[in-house]
């Protein structure tokens, strides 16, 4: 039997969780642990006429990438390099090892969760506003742009507050640093200047009655409520209160459901965490997607089996 292997960082608790539950099921399963790389690990690819082979070694393991199966990728920012490395030779270093790692999305037949190159297509989010129009999700107003006199004019369109967010999210922010919505204020509106040099996401704010949680393991879709108009703090954006809000367990109506899956398709995604508002008139609004999205809390919240999914779809592939 072939194994898995997860692709993370030292600290993931989720892939602590994955691990501990894929042992429990005695399924062979190996962990690297990349943010180590390249010093703390090694990968090798060897090629000559008529064959290719691909290794890397962690912790003292040497692992044959014709021994897996399947992969559940979380890290792809190599971070093992000397203190002293420096200025382009750290650029350098940095290049070639993230280089190195991407090349094996290329090579062998592994299912992949999510694969990397389907992964950072989703994440932009001009191509899911797209997308979620596509397949007939409903989405809010939206501009994005670094022209400050477009968001002025846009401003003036919606005649609702308009809330600005970042088009990237970093992956290894410090706790407290991460960008969140904020709204648009006169004060914001006069620095736009500002964003000639950073583009960003304009849109209108949409009137919500709560919101909702969409984690998606395949074609299992799990759902949570979000009662996050029961604190103003979190009323704008809930994520810096998780610990403060209530969740529950609900069921979407099946054409949400089947537009979603229609949305993972497009991508080529297995895995994704959905946020939707939900409108006092019962509109499901779609705001956005995150392809390697934090399930843990929700799951300790609700109980719902999102882990077990995950090692389900490991372990016996699914295929989009």
């Amino acid at each position: 039997m072939k194994s898995i292997l997860l692709i993370t960082a030292r600290f993931d608790p989720a892939a602590d969780l994955l691990l501990a539950e894929l042992r429990r099921r005695n399924v062979p399963c190996v962990r690297w642990n990349t943010d180590l790389f390249p010093l703390d690990s090694v990968l090798t690819y060897r090629a000559s006429n008529g064959d290719f082979s691909a290794e890397f070694v962690s912790d003292g393991r040497r692992v044959d990438l014709e021994t897996i199966a399947s992969i559940w990728w979380q890290w792809d920012q190599p971070a093992g390099f000397p203190a002293e490395l420096a200025g382009e030779e750290r650029r350098f270093a940095e290049t070639e090892s993230q280089l190195a790692l991407a090349a094996l999305t290329t090579i062998g037949r592994f299912l992949w969760i999510n694969n990397p190159i389907c992964e950072r297509a989703a994440r932009s989010k001009p191509a899911q506003l797209f997308v979620a129009g596509e397949v007939g999700l409903d989405i809010p107003r939206t501009v994005i742009t670094n022209d400050p006199d477009e968001v002025r004019q846009f401003v003036a369109a919606v005649q609702t507050q308009t809330i600005y967010k970042g088009l990237s999210q970093a992956r290894d922010l410090e706790p407290g640093k991460a960008l969140f919505t904020g709204l648009l204020t006169p004060e914001r509106i006069a620095d736009l200047d500002l964003i000639r040099v950073t583009p960003g996401i304009f849109q209108e704010r949409v009137q919500k009655s709560y919101e909702i949680r969409v984690t998606v393991v395949g074609t299992r879709i799990f759902s949570a409520k979000i009662d996050s108009q029961a604190h103003a703090k979190a009323a704008l954006d809930w994520r810096p209160f998780l610990q403060d809000l209530q969740y529950e367990v609900i069921d979407l109506p099946a054409e949400i459901e089947a537009r979603i899956l229609a949305f993972m398709k497009t991508f080529g995604l297995i895995y994704g965490a959905f946020d939707f508002i939900v409108t006092p008139e019962g509109r499901y609004v779609f705001l956005e997607v995150n392809p390697s999205g934090q399930y843990m809390w929700v799951e300790c919240a609700t109980g719902l089996e999102i882990t077990a999914a995950l090692a389900d779809a490991l372990s016996e592939p699914y295929r989009p």
